[in-house]
């Protein structure tokens, strides 16, 4: 067995893998009943807290993060990181928005530009998203340029991110376009918490 394998097993093997199990093991270990209550409160309160959205679109040809470097001294960086932050930085100052800090959803679309060499049909297709890019960059780098580049600028940090999906596409007009959906309250004390301890 790996050692993976084994640390697992020691802390989760009790651990029922049904949902329903799940939740009788919380209330049979950790004495919940009395919280019933405020348990439904709280669902009742999580459910009807809204989301503020923010949309906006990058007129660049999106590029993908690529792997971190060692420097002087060991010290890792990744090459481009600092200039999409520039960037950004400038490009956000007409945003009305503070800093988010709650949990949020992201969701990017990447238009990569039409190879010259595909046949004027497949461009067609393509612009209307019925031809994907199959090459890279990575769907996965992709998405790390554009969470990081907006972190300390609009969003505290990138872990505030509790959803996000990434689509890449054609068109012959390359761009980014990016929605965030964030919550106007905080979904638990313990979030708020961990938020405020940090100053913010």
């Amino acid at each position: 067995m790996l050692k993976i394998e084994k640390e697992y097993l020691e802390e989760f093997e009790d651990i029922p893998k049904e949902d329903f199990g799940r939740i009788k093991y919380l209330f049979d270990n950790f004495n919940i009943d009395k919280a019933m209550p405020f348990i439904n409160s709280e669902i009742n309160r999580i459910k009807n807290i809204s989301y503020n959205t923010l949309n906006y679109v990058i007129y660049l040809i999106p590029k993908g993060t690529p792997r971190p470097r060692s420097g002087k001294h060991g010290v890792f960086y990744v090459k481009g990181a600092k200039d999409n932050k520039t960037f950004f930085k400038e490009f956000s100052k007409n945003f009305d928005i503070t800093l988010i800090t709650t949990p949020c959803k992201f969701k990017c679309k990447c238009y990569m530009p039409i190879p010259n060499s595909m046949k004027p049909y497949e461009k067609v297709l393509s612009e209307l998203g019925f031809v994907r890019p199959t090459s890279k960059p990575d769907w996965d780098n992709l998405a790390k340029t554009y969470c990081d580049m907006i972190q300390d600028i609009i969003l505290y940090d990138d872990s505030l991110i509790v959803e996000g999906s990434l689509s890449k596409f054609y068109s012959i007009k390359p761009r980014i376009e990016v929605e965030i959906s964030y919550m106007s309250d905080y979904d638990s004390q313990y979030n708020k918490k961990k938020i405020t301890k940090k100053g913010i």
